[in-house]
C-alpha cells in the first residue's frame, strides 16, 4: 500500500491570516495571542465555514483508492449541505474505520478522473474545556487507551525526560497542555516547505523549522509520555492562508478531547474535523493502492461566513 498523503496535504501548515486586531479569547480561556486553540468571541458567536475540496488524478491503471474527505459526525461540530461527488469512481462503499472516520473505497479507473466534496461547518464551543484536569489511567475509558501508545510517527516513549523538563511545575492536565504547546511555538518556526512528507517527533526535533504536522507530532508525543492521551487530527482551518488543510491535536483531559494547536504564530479561527488518529500516517485524505499517479492536484476553498 502507497499513501499518497504527503502529495495531496500540500505543506500542512501554510501561513495564518489574523482577521482583524479584535483580541479573541478561546475554549480554554486564552487569548487570541494565545496559541493553544483556535479562538472563539468572547460572546462565544461562532462563525461558519464553507468548505470545498477538488481533487483530479491521472491514473496509470485501476487503481483501488480509500478517501477520507467526509466529517464524521461529533459533539462538538455541525455539518450541513454536504455534497460527494465522486466522478469516475467504480464500486463505491462508504464505511467507517476504527476510529470512526468516514471513509469511502472506489475503484478509479485508468484515466483521468475527479472528486469534489462540499459542506458547510459550525463548531460547537465548550467553555468547561479549561478545567481538564490529569484523568489517572484506570480511570480512562477504554477506547482512549490506544491514544497513549507510541506510534509511528509519535515516539513518546523517547520524549519524557524532555517533558518532564518541560512541564517542571505545571499541574497535571491543562496546564502541561499549555505549557508543551508554547515549548513547541518557541523551539520552532513555521516554514512553508521544510516538511513536505509525514516525519516523526523524533526527526522534527532536529530541526527548528517545521509544518503544522511536525508540531502535531511533537505536541502528541511529549503528551503520551506524561500519560495524557492525545490523538492526531487533520481537517480546516478558518483563516489559513494559503488555504489548505490543517493538522492539530486533542488531549483527553477532564473526562473529554479537548483541542490544541502548537502551531506557532497560529491566529484564532473556527475549525472542522475531517478525521482522526494515533498520528498522520492515520489519516490519509486519500490511500491508493497501486503505482503513484501520474498527475495529483488538489484545491482547497475554505470561506468563514456568519451563520444565517
Amino acid at each position: 500500500m502507497t499513501s499518497l498523503a504527503p502529495r495531496l496535504w500540500g505543506s500542512m501548515g501554510t501561513g495564518f491570516l489574523k482577521m482583524g486586531a479584535e483580541r479573541n479569547s478561546n475554549a480554554l480561556g486564552l487569548g487570541g495571542d494565545q496559541c493553544l486553540y483556535s479562538g472563539f468571541n468572547a460572546s462565544l458567536e461562532i462563525e461558519l465555514l464553507a468548505v470545498t475540496t477538488e481533487l483530479s488524478l491521472v491514473l496509470d491503471c485501476d487503481t483501488p483508492m480509500i478517501f477520507k474527505l467526509v466529517p464524521s459526525p461529533r459533539s462538538d461540530q455541525v455539518i450541513q449541505a454536504l455534497v460527494f461527488d465522486l466522478v469516475g469512481g467504480l464500486d463505491e462503499t462508504r464505511f467507517l474505520d476504527g476510529h470512526g472516520n468516514q471513509c469511502v473505497r472506489a475503484l478509479m479507473p485508468k484515466g483521468a478522473s475527479s472528486l469534489r466534496v462540499s459542506f458547510e461547518g459550525q463548531q460547537i464551543p465548550d467553555v468547561s474545556a479549561r478545567a481538564g484536569h490529569f484523568v489517572p489511567i484506570q480511570a480512562l475509558p477504554i477506547e482512549v487507551l490506544p491514544f497513549l501508545q507510541p506510534s509511528r510517527y509519535c515516539e513518546a516513549d523517547q520524549f519524557l525526560s524532555l517533558t518532564r523538563e518541560v512541564i517542571d511545575g505545571c499541574s497535571p492536565g491543562y496546564e502541561q497542555i499549555t505549557r508543551i504547546c508554547t515549548f513547541v511555538q518557541t523551539k520552532f518556526t513555521y516554514e512553508p516547505g521544510s516538511s513536505t512528507a509525514p516525519r516523526s517527533a523524533l526527526a522534527a526535533m532536529q530541526d527548528t523549522a517545521g509544518v503544522c504536522r511536525d508540531f502535531a507530532h511533537v505536541s502528541i508525543a511529549m503528551l503520551r509520555s506524561i500519560s495524557i492521551p492525545a490523538r492526531y487530527v487533520v481537517g480546516y482551518l478558518g483563516g489559513l492562508l494559503p488555504q489548505d488543510v490543517h493538522a492539530w491535536g486533542e488531549a483527553y483531559v477532564g473526562n473529554q478531547w479537548v483541542a490544541f494547536d502548537a502551531t506557532p504564530g497560529l491566529a484564532p479561527g473556527e475549525r472542522i474535523a475531517i478525521a482522526i488518529g494515533r498520528d498522520a500516517a492515520e489519516v490519509a485524505i486519500m490511500d491508493q493502492f497501486g503505482p503513484l499517479p501520474s498527475s495529483s492536484q488538489m484545491a482547497v476553498s475554505v470561506r468563514v461566513q456568519s451563520p444565517a
